[in-house]
């Protein structure tokens, strides 16, 4: 909403500013014409770096190997550690790794028993912890 309404009152204010042209010839209106657009390509830029700020995801960091190695996940659980850390669903990882929602559901319940963990979110912590994910 606030983007639409940003982008509104500059439209507004374009068209008040095409009353008060630079000049009074026939070339004031492309004059015009070429500042909007360079004025929108700027709120486009500024609104671009505003909202890929925000978005940007974390880079992952290389996982500790040798504590990886002492959970003993193999590299498919390690996978849906991972994923699970993102909070996808059992659903949503099945999708993204193109294995059955059953199948994730085991990979779950050996990760919860491979780091003592009784719900998901006790494993991402735990994962977390040991610096794998």
């Amino acid at each position: 909403m606030l983007i639409f309404g940003g982008l509104s009152i500059a439209i507004l204010l374009l068209f008040q500013l095409s009353k008060f042209s630079l000049t009074n010839g026939p070339d004031s209106g492309d004059i015009f014409i070429i500042i909007s657009g360079l004025l929108f390509i700027a709120i486009g830029f500024l609104i671009n770096r505003f909202f890929n700020q925000g978005s940007k995801k974390e880079m992952r960091l290389v996982p500790d190997q040798q504590q990886l190695n002492k959970t003993q996940l193999s590299k498919q659980e390690y996978k849906v550690l991972s994923l699970m850390s993102d909070g996808l669903s059992n659903i949503e990882i099945a999708e993204r790794l193109f294995i059955a929602e059953s199948t994730v559901k085991t990979h779950v319940s050996r990760i919860l028993g491979k780091l003592n963990a009784k719900r998901r979110t006790e494993a991402v912590k735990i994962g977390r912890d040991l610096q794998i994910i």
